[in-house]
């Protein structure tokens, strides 16, 4: 009885272990909805992060893509996002390791 036990709970933390940090892929429109004005583009940018406690607990980590990209597209509503660049960087620290994600990208008014 001890054995089968320690069994499943060993096959629990794996499972559990092995789905925890997975995060959703975003979706960047790679086209334009409308026309665009491209001569009154300004740069915009944007910065989530997220930490692991002891290597292991992930606080904010896994949503950290979308909430930057979301972050984008409230600082140009009504604007064709492009030439998006991507920066992620980490920096450990004592008690785990902090995870940042930065995207910087130029931002088109669509023409009304």
């Amino acid at each position: 009885m001890t054995r089968t036990l320690t069994k499943f709970v060993a096959c629990a933390l794996l499972l559990a272990g092995s789905v925890a940090c997975s995060g959703v892929p975003i979706q960047i429109p790679n086209t334009p909805q409308e026309s665009y004005d491209e001569t009154a583009g300004r740069p915009i940018s944007a910065e989530a992060s997220g930490f692991q406690l002891l290597l292991w607990f992930p606080i904010g980590i896994n949503d950290r893509h979308e909430d930057c990209w979301r972050e984008l597209q409230r600082k140009a509503p009504n604007h064709f996002i492009t030439d998006i660049r991507i920066r992620d960087s980490w920096t450990y620290w004592l008690i785990g390791t902090g995870y940042t994600v930065e995207m910087t990208a130029m931002a088109y008014p669509y023409r009304r």
